[in-house]
């Protein structure tokens, strides 16, 4: 069933366009939104009614982030007003040929408010300029904006300041990430347009060029546009003195028919599409997919009330619809009318009827608790795609449901459901029946079964867009976090200072997660030079947030760190390294030196994940799908040589699908309430070693010895006559178990400590407290001692997804340095029946 309503014939608005550098002055008033928005002061803005656009400062140290460099004049930010979701990395005119090093802006009969901004009634530009050479030309592009364009117009002329005659290649190329985004791209080919759809994002972008032809060719990350005579040439020869010019235009719109329309400067009306399915109930988020005769015009996504607005030109049009990643209905038709403003059409899709789903879910008094819920379909039921991986509140299968309730739309048929809230509660296994135009419930209590007190749960390392190398959103990564329950996370994004803050305090959840703003300094090579440190000074809108930069030593980066802010006291941790290569083999050639040494003394803390390495005593890894050196193992020899840096493990989550929560750190902690915990606490906590890493098992140690105070994870002890009393508890959850809890002394595993449910079940249990004894040792001399508790022969499982399911329950101790000497700790030397490790690849010479 169709319905066309005119609503109106109202006139457009004569509007203004306006111009100015981003200042602290006018900044809230200007800069624009979305997930790739990368402005910062100093860059400029372009805006009228319909378009706002920055471009960037032209300096040679402007970049947006660590993979998308040197933006210096080029345009970064681009979005619609209404619907403001800049999905645009950066758009480079000429490729970056040669850098440009100028700006002005002008704006036509414009005048100057007292925040920097000039309004014009009729158009404004910003105008950068690089210098020309003996080989390359001088190029002028002028950014420019009319107060009624649905587009910004770019015009490129390149000039030959030489004395001789020079060949010109006329291109430019984009950056927009398609990897793990639900984008499409033009067809790499020769076309009078170019553009690019992030339909879950809901922006598209056109770029048409007025002046030539458009060759395109994309990959996932990159698009390279040429530009062809009527001869299909791109490079030209341009004689001493003379010019050439290319205009093109770039529309932005919320969906691909409504900037196809834009780039045209077509008469259009604002067409409202409203979606029911067969019981008149609305379709939330469903995809319309446009056609005029044979030619597609792309699609565009209605929003939680079923509701889509597209701008079309007068004629008629073939719509199909599609829901959750299935096609649900159509082609149905709907015709434009000429001379109007604004028209209705209501859909109703006869033989679509999905159902619903409710969830309410609580803690154990009855109180909303943050939570993640999987919808897995039975045999015969589409799995639901609620987004792509880089989204925020429902990513695929899963629902990160922040306030304990959710009510979502799904196909019907039959679903597990798996609902869960992190390792310190039982998980809620369910299934429900979802009838067509029936709403059904799953209400779930999520029971807290393991105690946790003294102890905040905390992840290090984690990423979203601003990274640079992946377009995971921000918000999501908060919301993926939080579901998982950690306690404590600093926000660690890669060659940028930024802050989790402001999603915290937009979720109302500052009672439940604790953060701080930190960076990882990401240089090269991958194995050696990247560093995460936290706390980190802030400052906002700045170049890098106001970070350091990366240097090609690992030394001088990692010393960089140590004296920034002042020398303040911050953790350094130093990410993913390859043992060998960083402390035994600087020259990466096999042969045994010093490695980087001035780094030593500046590392409090070294990942050594994947955790269930430490089940096996091999120096290296013998995980599916993995090569490399057993870091732990590596660890274990470095402690032996006398280095105390301690062990940490972490996601380094990119994408927010069962991204965090797979690995974490507890913390020793003076509170249980995340929001009263000490930023200082944490520091001091990791410094000193007072952190166990897991997967999944919460691991208590205490250590004591005669006369003396118990101590933790990481702590010295004192044991004049050698002997040390270790008490251990092992606890997990409904949804895994551990079979077997051991001790490595000095690296080695201790004979007479090495339980199993096999050949000691009396020690285990089978509640939630899975381990719970006091262990003896006799020592006859100095030893470092780690405990290990691990499930051998299990896994995870489904509740943390199939990546992180995969691997086998584990958790251990940062090592206690028990002296029974009384002169002090002494490290015994021992390599562990193997050589000291050198870079991976290498056999040791």
């Amino acid at each position: 069933m169709i319905f066309a309503v005119v609503l109106s014939n109202a006139k457009e608005p004569a509007g203004t366009v306006e111009v100015a550098k981003l200042t602290v002055e006018n900044w809230d008033e200007l800069a624009p939104e979305g997930k790739e928005v990368d402005a910062i002061y100093g860059d400029y803005v372009l805006r009228n009614d319909h378009v706002v656009a920055v471009i960037a400062r032209p300096v040679a140290t402007r970049n947006a982030n660590m993979t998308v460099r040197s933006v210096g004049g080029a345009l970064i930010d681009l979005t619609t007003r209404e619907n403001q979701s800049d999905q645009l990395s950066a758009y480079y005119p000429n490729t970056r040929s040669n850098p440009f090093r100028s700006a002005a802006i002008a704006a036509a009969g414009g005048e100057r408010t007292s925040a920097g901004i000039v309004t014009s009634p009729r158009s404004a530009s910003v105008v950068v300029k690089a210098k020309g050479t003996d080989t390359l030309p001088e190029i002028r592009v002028k950014y420019s904006l009319n107060a009624k364009d649905r587009y910004l117009t770019v015009t490129s002329t390149y000039t030959n300041t030489s004395q001789k005659e020079i060949r010109v290649t006329l291109q430019d190329d984009i950056r927009a990430d398609s990897g793990r985004e639900d984008m499409v791209k033009s067809p790499n080919g020769t076309s009078n347009k170019f553009w690019f759809h992030d339909r879950f994002w809901n922006q598209a972008y056109v770029f048409q060029s007025t002046t030539h032809q458009i060759q395109s060719s994309s990959n996932s990350r990159t698009s390279l546009l040429k530009y062809a005579d009527a001869d299909g040439k791109t490079r030209v020869s341009l004689p001493a003195g003379e010019s050439i010019k290319v205009v093109r235009r770039i529309a932005p719109a919320a969906n691909l028919p409504s900037a196809l329309a834009a780039v045209n400067d077509s008469k259009t009306s604002l067409v409202t599409m409203a979606l029911k399915d067969e019981y008149k109930r609305p379709v939330p988020h469903a995809r319309l997919h446009f056609t005029q005769g044979e030619k597609s015009l792309g699609s565009a996504t209605a929003d939680v009330n079923g509701r889509v607005q597209v701008n079309l030109a007068a004629g008629d049009y073939q719509v199909k619809f599609e829901a959750m990643g299935v096609e649900i209905g159509g082609p149905l038709s709907a015709s434009v009318l000429e001379e109007t403003s604004d028209q209705n059409f209501q859909f109703q899709l006869a033989g679509y009827g999905p159902g619903g789903v409710t969830a309410k879910v609580t803690d154990e008094n009855g109180d909303p608790i943050a939570c993640k819920i999987e919808f897995k379909a039975k045999e015969g039921t589409p799995s639901p795609n609620f987004g792509p991986d880089t989204a925020d509140y429902f990513v695929k299968n899963l629902a990160y449901v922040p306030k304990g309730e959710l009510e979502r739309q799904l196909p019907a048929g039959s679903y597990d459901v798996i609902i869960s809230h992190g390792p310190e509660y039982d998980a809620v296994f369910t299934t429900v029946d979802v009838a067509p135009g029936k709403t059904a419930n799953v209400d779930a209590v999520l029971k807290r079964s393991v105690d946790t007190s003294g102890w905040v749960s905390s992840d290090f390392h984690s990423h979203s867009s601003p990274s640079g190398d992946n377009t995971g959103s921000q918000f999501g990564r908060v919301l993926n976090l939080l579901a998982e329950h950690i306690e404590f996370a600093p926000c660690t994004e890669h060659n940028r200072v930024s802050s989790y803050e402001g999603h915290i305090k937009r979720l109302d959840a500052s009672s439940q997660i604790r953060t701080v703003s930190g960076m990882e300094l990401t240089g090269s090579p991958l194995r050696l030079n990247h560093q995460n440190v936290f706390p980190m000074k802030y400052t906002p809108h700045a170049q890098d947030g106001g970070g350091p930069v990366t240097d090609i030593s690992p030394e001088t980066q990692i010393e960089r760190i140590a004296l920034w802010d002042d020398r303040s006291q911050k953790v350094i941790q130093q990410n993913h390294p390859d043992i060998g290569w960083l402390f035994y083999d600087k020259d990466g050639n096999g042969t045994p030196d010093k490695g980087f040494e001035r780094s030593f003394q500046h590392m409090d803390i070294i990942e050594i994940h994947p955790i269930a390495n430490a089940l096996r005593w091999v120096p290296n890894e013998t995980l599916p799908g993995r090569k490399g050196h057993n870091t732990v193992f590596n660890w274990m020899q470095l402690l032996n040589q006398g280095f105390q840096i301690y062990g940490v493990v972490n996601t380094d989550a990119h994408y927010n699908y069962h991204g965090s929560g797979g690995l974490r750190n507890w913390i020793q902690s003076s509170t249980d309430d995340p929001g009263k915990i000490s930023i200082q606490e944490m520091v001091d906590a990791s410094e000193q070693g007072r952190l166990i890493m897991s997967n999944g098992p919460f691991l208590e140690v205490e250590f004591s010895a005669k006369n003396q105070k118990s101590v933790t994870s990481g702590q010295d002890l004192a044991a004049s006559d050698g002997e040390v009393k270790i008490d251990v508890r092992v606890q997990c959850p409904n949804w895994f178990d551990i079979d077997h809890v051991f001790l490595y002394i000095n690296g080695r595993k201790s004979k007479e400590h090495d339980f199993s449910r096999e050949t000691t079940p009396a020690r285990f249990g089978n509640g939630n407290v899975k381990f719970e004894q006091q262990l003896s040792v006799k020592l006859t001399k100095d030893a470092h001692i780690i405990v290990v508790a691990g499930g051998e022969k299990s896994t995870l499982g489904p509740v943390l997804g199939s990546f992180w399911g995969q691997y086998q329950p584990t958790a251990l101790s940062n090592p206690v340095f028990v002296d029974v000497g009384g002169d002090g700790f002494k490290a015994n030397g021992d390599t562990l029946d193997a050589a000291l490790p050198v870079r991976f690849g290498y056999p040791q010479k």
